[in-house]
Formats: C-alpha cells, sequence, structure tokens
C-alpha cells in the first residue's frame, strides 16, 4: 500500500503539495518583504503564487503561519552570512590601518577587531544585497503578535550566543559564564541590528566602507578603554 499519493504529471501529492507550498513561501517572502506584512493578504499571496486559495490552507492555518515560515528563512540566510563574515575575518585579516583607526592582529584586541568587523561587515553587505529580506527581519515582524516577539527574541538569543562563542574562539584563553556569554551576545546583536536599520532607513548612508569604519575605530576606542581599566 503505497503513501506518496496518486502521481500526477509524474509528481507524487507529496511532492505536488511541497512545490505549492513553496511557491506559496516564496510569495510571502516577496510581498511581505516588498508591501509589507500587514498589508498583505492571503488572496494577494495566492495571486503572486498563481494558485487557488485553497492551497493555501493546504499548508498554513493563517498568514501568520506564513510568516512564522518566511522568518525562519530570513533569520537562518542571515546567520548564515554573518558567522561566516565573522570566521572569514578571524582567519584573513592580519592588519588593521590607521586610517581605519585600527591596531595590528598581534596587538591586544585585535582579533577581537576583525571577528567584530566580519560580523557587522556580513551584516550590512546582506541587508544592502536582500533589501526584502531585510525588510522582513528589520521592520515587518516587529509587534505582529506575542507569538511573532517570541519567536524574534529566541532567534536573537541563538545568533547572540553563537556571536559570543565564535568571539571567544578568535580571542585564544577567553571564557565566559553563562551570564556574560548571554550578555555579550545580547550586546552584539542589539548593537548591530540598531546600526544596520538606521543605515537602512538612510538609503545605506554613509557609504559600507566608511560606516564600517567608524565602527571599527568606536570599538578600537571600547576596547582600549577595557584595556587600561584592566591594567
Amino acid at each position: 500500500m503505497t503513501t506518496q499519493g496518486r502521481p500526477y504529471a509524474g509528481a507524487s501529492r507529496e511532492a505536488r503539495e511541497s512545490a505549492r507550498r513553496e511557491q506559496i513561501i516564496a510569495a510571502g517572502i516577496e510581498l511581505f518583504g516588498t508591501q509589507g506584512y500587514r498589508a498583505a493578504t492571503v488572496g494577494a499571496i495566492c495571486d503572486s503564487a498563481g494558485l487557488n486559495k485553497r492551497y493555501f490552507y493546504e499548508s498554513f492555518a493563517t498568514l501568520e503561519d506564513l510568516l512564522v515560515e518566511v522568518y525562519e528563512r530570513v533569520v537562518a540566510d542571515l546567520r548564515a552570512v554573518v558567522l561566516a563574515g565573522g570566521a572569514a575575518d578571524a582567519g584573513g585579516s592580519e592588519t588593521m590601518t590607521e586610517a581605519q583607526g585600527g591596531e595590528s592582529a598581534a596587538a591586544p584586541g585585535g582579533e577581537a577587531m576583525a571577528v567584530l568587523r566580519g560580523f557587522m561587515g556580513g551584516f550590512l553587505d546582506w541587508a544592502q544585497a536582500n533589501p526584502i529580506f531585510a525588510r522582513v527581519h528589520l521592520f515587518e515582524v516587529l509587534g505582529v503578535s506575542a507569538r511573532i516577539d517570541e519567536l524574534y527574541r529566541r532567534h536573537g538569543r541563538v545568533i547572540g550566543g553563537e556571536l559570543a562563542d565564535a568571539l571567544c574562539v578568535a580571542v585564544s584563553g577567553t571564557v565566559l559564564t553563562g551570564t556574560r556569554r548571554r550578555v555579550l551576545g545580547d550586546l552584539l546583536v542589539g548593537a548591530g541590528i540598531q546600526i544596520v536599520v538606521d543605515w537602512v532607513i538612510g538609503d545605506y548612508q554613509p557609504p559600507r566602507q566608511d560606516l564600517l569604519s567608524e565602527i571599527e575605530s568606536t570599538l578600537g576606542w571600547v576596547l582600549t578603554a577595557g584595556a587600561i581599566g584592566e591594567s
């Protein structure tokens, strides 16, 4: 006895349902990221996907359920880019120019600076290259419902913890307590989001490289002040 469903045009029922679900998700990403979640309707999603409304309810009970799936995919994409950026800078950034306000990567705080620059560089690149994804992540999920708010916070905590861990790996001998790891993660995620939100609203000004240099100079000042305080 088969569970694959009756084949149609060479595809099983399950394969057809999966394909329709992907069409709906793609339409959700497009409409939420251009018109906005609050302006979207099930009918508009189905029109964009080229499907009858009944196929929407085949995969999702509500428009908010679709937003959850869209947001999960957006965050997964952002997470991969930001973590990869930090790893790349940790392994490949040997020096930091005086024009950027940095210091040699071998100097105290240099490794941390390289990783932080990688995180922010990756985030800025992602936001500018993916304006539809960026709008969903930075604006459209805010204040929708308690459920979406918790999803937003949960992803922030997870990514913040991963960023804190990556920073510790780059700075040899660094060990964080659970509380400090959480606080550091909150600082990294919170500051990063606020910087990128302002940058997107400001039409990507100042230019990416200028903004990164200013971020690096400011972080250098903070790291130097911390080193002086501990000496």
